[in-house]
């Protein structure tokens, strides 16, 4: 019975599973970074928010047929609360990272996470 030889084409494959996870960190933190929450009614911009850069609560409550409480907090925004029969908004839970969207229909509102450049994963 022959031992384990450990041949060229193993030293390939844990070289390119290797590379492969250096891409991977590489790209998620190139996803991280400046984080610009906007929360629009009817595709007008109500609020702009820097997520990075905020240190106390926000409570914002849009002009809308529904009463929508919308808080932005520890760089993470949501829905608190919302007077729409669904509260899918409200489910959709904390927003933090670049490309988040929650959308409350009835209501017309939208919160969404960008950066302040357009890039392949917010685009």
């Amino acid at each position: 019975m022959k031992g384990k030889v450990i041949r060229k084409s193993d030293f390939l494959i844990v070289g390119i599973a290797v590379i492969a996870a250096l891409c991977l960190l590489y790209f998620q933190r190139a996803g991280d970074g400046h984080r610009i929450a906007r929360v629009t009614v009817n595709s007008l911009l109500v609020e702009e928010i820097d997520l990075d850069t905020q240190t106390e609560k926000t409570v914002i409550k849009p002009d809308t047929e529904y009463d929508v409480v919308i808080v932005a907090e520890n760089g993470e925004i949501y829905f608190e609360s919302s007077s729409c029969r669904d509260k899918i908004c409200v489910k959709t839970g904390h927003l933090s990272k670049k490309g988040d969207t929650a959308v409350c229909l009835p209501a017309k509102t939208v919160v969404s996470i960008s950066g302040g450049e357009v890039d392949a994963l917010t685009y």
